[in-house]
């Protein structure tokens, strides 16, 4: 197959413009420069963090951005990388700007060689522009220039993602126009983008089989399978209407044989009608698989992630830990329990059950049934109670040397003893519940408790030290393990009268 030269070199010029804009970006790489700490600054990567802080503000409708906003941005993104304060940061700056945007007042350009129209040619662009400045201050603001938005645009999978439906404009308006040799081209190059994306989707095939192991994961490769689904049918939809204008237009050729040009072109037409014949099977195939690829491995995927959860899935820490180790209000402790739940049983009667066997019992006869089911027996609260009192007592023969010959002391100070001495009282639950129990009956004088009291302990444990103990709130709150946390608060065992005298209460 023979390639035709001129059409190789058509539109060179256009292209070693496009490319013109990165000349910037390559002058930043080849400048040397180090911190503070002697490591090589990056300037190529810098040069691409300044074009999206600017584009940023254009985004934001920022129109203050100038040398000292930049040096801010950059000190906040590169401070753990780059080693240098906030001047140094400034200076920096002021260095990627003249890259961008020279002093001297020149600007940027690039001068090549035209293989098309066979001549040296110049192109000017310009990345930064002048904004507003602010003349008390004697400050001058930037904006990105077309070209710099250009750049932008270019570092970003906009092109390749949408070339064919690029190219399908282009072919269009070059089958209107009668350029059939370009419309050949076009449908070369949808052909080449279309291997190209089949490429892409069997990538995505892969990853979404090994690299979707959170539903954050599954969401985003879903949605990307979607839209390269929707479009794909749009671009589906667009080929048959081309190679519906493709015939009229060969039909209307057809008959129009009068010279050799009228030949040329409609042999062009024909190899066109072939080629995007060609082009849109594959691209039929791109679109089934895509389909494929949403339905079946999406859901292969989704039903991996759903075993994957239950196989690391711990109920005492996720479920059990999480609902007792915080206090929940208790429609939101029943909607977190509602699906580990059996399904709800209702027992009801049966009309028929009527013509059944009946059971008679003789007038006077005790039932076998029970109505109740029976509770706890007095011997066993008594126990209860006396295994709670020992705690009691206990919890405060553990915290009375912390006291220190005062008669007052806050929650803080007996955790941070507590913590100190390493003791295991922080990790049980019941020993919260006795701060909240004397703090519910406060102040308790001891004198008046009946002998069974849970806090009968308590009293033992003082040894007549007082008489009575007062537990109230306290600024702040204490929290020394991660399942609980608990309101301050301040435990007096003064002499009843005294204990405004000895903390101001």
């Amino acid at each position: 197959m023979n390639i035709e030269a001129r059409s190789v070199i058509d539109q060179f010029g256009e292209r070693m413009k496009r490319l013109a804009i990165y000349e910037p970006l390559h002058r930043l790489d080849r400048k040397k420069g180090k911190d503070r700490s002697g490591k090589e600054i990056p300037y190529y990567e810098l040069g691409m963090l300044t074009l999206l802080f600017f584009f940023e503000n254009m985004i934001m409708r920022q129109k203050n951005s100038g040398i000292h906003e930049l040096a801010h941005f950059l000190n906040e993104v590169c401070h753990k990388k780059i080693d240098l304060d906030q001047e140094g940061f400034e200076d920096l700056a002021r260095e990627i700007l003249e890259v961008y945007r020279p002093s001297n007042g020149r600007r940027n350009s690039r001068t090549f060689y035209n293989w098309e129209t066979g001549e040296d040619e110049t192109v000017y662009y310009s990345i930064l522009k002048a904004a507003r400045s602010d003349l008390k201050s004697n400050t001058q603001y930037y904006a990105l220039d077309e070209q710099g938005l250009e750049l932008i645009f270019s570092s970003k999978e906009y092109f390749s993602e949408f070339q064919i439906s690029i190219s399908q404009l282009l072919l269009r308006k070059q089958l209107e126009k009668g350029e059939f040799m370009g419309a050949l081209r076009q449908v070369d190059e949808m052909d080449l983008s279309a291997e190209t994306l089949t490429e892409r989707l069997a990538k995505i095939k892969n990853e979404v089989s090994r690299s979707i192991v959170s539903e954050e994961t599954y969401s985003r490769y879903k949605r990307l399978i979607e839209d390269i689904n929707l479009r794909l049918i749009r671009e589906n939809d667009e080929f048959e209407e081309l190679q519906e204008f493709v015939r009229l237009t060969k039909d209307s050729l057809k008959y129009q044989l009068d010279n050799e040009k009228d030949k040329k072109a409609y042999e062009l037409i024909l190899k066109i009608d072939n080629r995007l014949e060609e082009v849109h099977h594959e691209h039929s195939k791109l679109l089934q698989e895509s389909i494929v690829l949403r339905t079946h491995a999406l859901e292969a995927a989704q039903q991996s992630l759903y075993y994957i959860g239950i196989d690391s899935f711990n109920f005492q820490q996720e479920i059990v830990d999480a609902l007792m180790g915080q206090p929940m209000p208790l429609h939101t402790s029943s909607t977190f329990m509602a699906p580990f739940l059996e399904l709800e049983c209702a027992k009801v009667w049966n009309p028929m059950s009527v013509f059944g066997k009946q059971r008679i019992e003789r007038v006077g006869e005790e039932s076998q049934g029970r109505a109740f089911i029976e509770g706890a027996t007095e011997e066993e609260i008594s126990k209860s109670k006396s295994k709670l009192s020992g705690y009691f007592k206990m919890v405060m023969e553990e915290i009375l040397p912390f006291f220190d010959g005062r008669s007052y002391i806050t929650l803080q100070e007996i955790f941070d003893h507590l913590e100190t001495n390493a003791s295991k009282l922080l990790e049980q639950r019941l020993f919260y519940d006795v701060w909240m129990i004397l703090h519910q009956k406060s102040p308790v004088d001891f004198n008046s408790l009946d002998e069974e009291s849970i806090l009968i302990g308590m009293k033992e444990a003082l040894g007549g030290v007082t008489n009575q103990i007062k537990v109230m709130e306290y600024p702040g709150t204490v929290q020394k393990v991660p399942r609980f946390e608990i309101n301050n608060m301040l435990v007096d065992i003064s002499i009843e009268g005294k204990e405004g005298e000895q903390h101001g209460i």
